[in-house]
């Protein structure tokens, strides 16, 4: 008799877990969704949006790639063609070059998060959108309407380390009018709300390219960084 009433008692409890709003805890409701989510529906968003003319104009919307779990963020200006073509940002001779940096201080594509400021490439001629050479740099429309999605973004991983890559991306993260050469060399402050994270302003893999002098001041930043990150290791 007692095995019995011990049996009924389990089974009452189970059917009560089933509809009492404390056996909601493992269902995601509004705010409790996973990073990976909350950065999915991001890019959804992003995919859709039309709020300037690029978004009519472009193949593919670039939202960024990576960790969701990331410890770091790279910000670049803009997709180009390929990255239009891919729907990734930094897949060309620069992207490349990004990689080559990442591993040489112990990182991957996949252990950080990679974005631009603007999302779809900014074309001069949108009429010939993957012609090699076509890329433009982003009107301030074009910035102010994708710059609450690059906000969100940061909000969502939160990482440790910002890493603005060329004048763009340092000039709108830190709200600067200022050039790259003079952003550089120096942890900065970035803050949006109550969230806030180290930023390092540093050159464009692009004018790394370009310039290959330049190198020698990446990779003091890239030291900076990786001390960085290697200080608030778990």
């Amino acid at each position: 008799m007692r095995d019995e009433l011990l049996d009924l008692a389990r089974r009452l409890r189970r059917r009560v877990e089933q509809t009492h709003p404390s056996s909601w805890r493992l269902c995601a409701g509004p705010g409790q969704e996973s990073r990976s989510q909350r950065l999915a529906a991001l890019a959804g968003r992003i995919e859709a949006c039309r709020l300037c003319p690029l978004g009519s104009q472009r193949l593919r919307a670039v939202p960024g790639v990576g960790s969701s779990e990331a410890r770091a963020v790279f910000v670049g200006e803009g997709p180009g063609c390929e990255e239009d073509r891919r729907g990734e940002p930094f897949v060309d001779e620069a992207g490349e070059l990004l990689d080559r940096i990442l591993a040489s201080i112990g990182l991957s594509r996949d252990a950080v998060f990679i974005t631009n400021v603007v999302k779809c490439q900014s074309m001069k001629d949108p009429a010939a959108p993957h012609l090699r050479g076509n890329d433009r740099p982003p009107s301030p429309e074009e910035i102010s309407a994708c710059r609450p999605f690059l906000g969100e973004q940061l909000r969502v991983l939160a990482p440790r380390v910002i890493v603005a890559l060329g004048a763009v991306a340092a000039r709108v993260l830190l709200a600067a009018d200022e050039p790259i050469s003079r952003l550089r060399g120096g942890w900065r402050l970035y803050r949006d709300g109550d969230f806030t994270a180290r930023l390092m302003p540093t050159y464009h893999p692009a004018a790394l390219l370009r310039n290959p002098e330049l190198k020698k001041d990446v990779w003091l930043d890239m030291k900076a960084i990786q001390a960085e990150l290697e200080a608030g290791a778990p």
